[in-house]
């Protein structure tokens, strides 16, 4: 067909039935955002469903000042932060999350799962604002500036936030926590 924003206007002219071609393009990167938050496959569907449904139904209100992925993925990580906030904290890395091995022994096997744990924590211990734009910039290979444009954070914090995560991440996995910065 054409670009998204040329979709879009057909869509809103009535050709409602183009929107299926949004929501193949764009389904897998908003699951993995389900994935993210809820960490199940269950929740990560319904999840995808209500992001692609919310911007359905607020599809006039995109003016194109962004990419189409940029608004969607703004929709998605608000309806996550909202729905994680009334079930329970989020974790940052899925159980079934694999580090990379050279040996399948028990030894090998219990280290990785040693390493996935103290990762865990760590990014548990995070302050939140630091841990989202770490995650989008890592997980999802955002720009600070789309960063910015999703969370409403200025770039300028974005950049300031993925590099203390990152700062106080080596720090906690080196068990040598500083204290948090009251600055923000």
């Amino acid at each position: 067909m054409g670009s998204d924003f040329e979709i879009i206007q057909e869509v809103l002219q009535g050709r409602r039935c183009l929107y299926g071609e949004l929501v193949k393009k764009y389904q897998h990167q908003i699951y993995a955002l389900g994935i993210k938050f809820f960490h199940n496959q269950e929740d990560a569907e319904d999840f995808t469903q209500e992001v692609f449904l919310k911007a359905f139904q607020q599809l006039h209100t995109f003016r194109g000042e962004s990419g189409f992925y940029t608004w969607l993925f703004r929709i998605g990580y608000f309806l996550g932060i909202s729905w994680c906030r009334r079930k329970r904290p989020t974790e940052s890395i899925p159980e079934d999350f694999d580090i990379p091995q050279e040996s399948k022994g028990p030894e090998s096997l219990h280290l990785r799962q040693d390493a996935l744990k103290v990762l865990r924590q760590a990014l548990e211990e995070l302050p939140e604002r630091y841990r989202i734009c770490l995650e989008l910039y890592f997980t999802f290979g955002m720009t600070y500036q789309d960063i910015s444009n999703i969370t409403d954070i200025p770039i300028g914090t974005v950049k300031s936030h993925v590099f203390r995560a990152k700062s106080r991440l080596k720090d906690l996995l080196a068990g040598t926590v500083a204290e948090e910065p009251h600055d923000l």
